[in-house]
């Protein structure tokens, strides 16, 4: 093919692609029933009868689901696709979706974004370099944001020095992913949030994952397999959800998934052996279960009974698969583990893969 045609060829079907992207955010399964802005879930009054712990784990389950709320903003999701080179990613997953029919067509677009996302756009910081002599700099702990960091979204601002020219580097810790787009580096935080945000931009469903050893991840929703899909952009990683426990050797007590129409505990996902586990005492396991309950309850309330009933469907199928991965711990009858699940941690430097127990050396190490 003669470089000119390649790129009309390139350039139609990232004009087909922007078409479909367009019409699957309009379609009932990118979760964009929604009218207009996202509305903020708000913890149910009927929570009054709880221990004050209990009411604490109740209230950061709703806290921590106005995250991926953010993403549902089109005037974001507009400013997102026009970062994304949609005919490279495009183009690619068309190729790589005639070598592998495993995945769907998305499953392929989503995959092709997260490695140039990871390749070409974000940029992990361990520490800013110098902006005088670009040398590397040393943490002088945590400094109060700026009115204009705090402004574009910074919850909190590290400081550094330069030992070379006596310089002082801030690094605001930006939570919103639209100044995410501008800045385009951090550390997983960052990553998840931005990457999430892009991948709703293009119409896939997609939950933004937490977990309460201080890790964030992103998982999507593949049409194609009919379930959610485990994704890292950090490192650059696709269904491999066994990676924390096996290949970092990181223990970990809650994994929960963050979605605008989905909310789940998705932990046994990623925890498959009682020694991987830590303890989960935030609260009872009835108040999680409840503020899981009453939380999708309120996301979906707004969506016509039809789309409640896939999505409850959708609920009641991946809860028997987790039961399933509960079961089959309590038993210590593993799923075969995959060798890129094995791999270590890649992002971050090895001092602060080793202070957070995520270097694959730790006592969860495989």
């Amino acid at each position: 093919m003669s470089h000119h045609h390649h790129r009309e060829w390139a350039s139609d079907l990232a004009q087909r692609f922007q078409n479909l992207v367009v019409s699957r955010r309009r379609g009932p399964q990118a979760g964009s029933s929604r009218p207009g802005a996202p509305q903020v879930p708000a913890p149910s009054s009927a929570s009054n009868a709880m221990s004050h712990q209990d009411q604490q784990l109740y209230n950061m389950i709703f806290a921590l689901s106005r995250t991926p709320q953010q993403y549902e903003s089109q005037t974001l999701q507009d400013r997102a696709l026009s970062v994304i080179p949609l005919d490279r990613i495009y183009a690619e997953a068309e190729e790589k979706g005639k070598a592998d029919s495993s995945w769907g067509h998305q499953d392929h677009v989503i995959r092709a974004l997260m490695a140039w996302f990871k390749n070409d756009f974000f940029t992990w910081v361990n520490s800013p370099a110098c902006s005088r002599c670009q040398g590397e700099t040393q943490g002088q702990g945590a400094g109060q944001p700026t009115d204009q960091e705090r402004r574009d979204g910074a919850g909190r601002t590290e400081v550094y020095w330069c030992p070379h020219c006596s310089r002082q580097e801030r690094f605001p810790r930006y939570d919103h992913p639209a100044k995410l787009l501008e800045t385009r580096r951090g550390r997983c935080g960052e990553w998840a949030n931005c990457f999430t945000l892009l991948v709703r931009a293009l119409g896939s469903r997609a939950r933004w994952v937490w977990n309460a050893e201080d890790h964030v991840w992103t998982e999507v929703w593949s049409e194609k397999q009919g379930r959610w899909i485990h994704a890292d952009s950090c490192e650059n990683a696709w269904g491999t959800p066994k990676v924390y426990a096996e290949g970092w050797g990181k223990k970990m007590s809650y994994c929960i998934g963050f979605g605008v129409d989905s909310v789940q505990d998705v932990t046994p996902r990623y925890v498959r052996t009682e020694s991987q586990s830590l303890p989960r005492n935030r609260g009872s396991e009835e108040t999680l279960r409840k503020a899981i309950v009453d939380l999708n309850r309120q996301l979906r309330s707004h969506l016509p009974p039809s789309e409640r009933a896939v999505l409850e469907e959708q609920d009641v199928k991946e809860l028997g698969n987790l039961e399933k991965l509960k079961w089959n711990r309590a038993h210590a009858d593993a799923i075969p583990t995959k060798t890129e699940e094995l791999q270590g941690r890649q992002s971050g430097n090895a001092e602060w893969k080793r202070a957070r127990g995520e270097d694959g050396k730790g006592p969860g190490a495989a």
